[in-house]
């Protein structure tokens, strides 16, 4: 059964505090990979901030990200 009234999102969706500066450590990481982990994070908004990235962009070691 599933419920018909009640808020779908019981809390918060963010794990981290954001506008921040996101410094890349993996050299597998993803514009997707780093949405997920602020968890409430558009990826196309963290393009948006970041020219030259896309969502197909191949992100490297020590590269910053803005995240707003």
């Amino acid at each position: 059964t599933i419920p018909q009234t009640g808020d779908p999102f019981p809390g918060t969706r963010a794990l981290r505090t954001h506008p921040d500066t996101y410094t890349v450590a993996d050299p597998t990481m993803t514009v997707y990979g780093v949405a997920c982990v602020y968890g409430d994070v558009d990826p196309a908004a963290i393009v948006q901030a970041n020219s030259g990235l896309s969502l197909g962009s191949a992100l490297t070691v020590g590269q910053q990200i803005s995240i707003p």
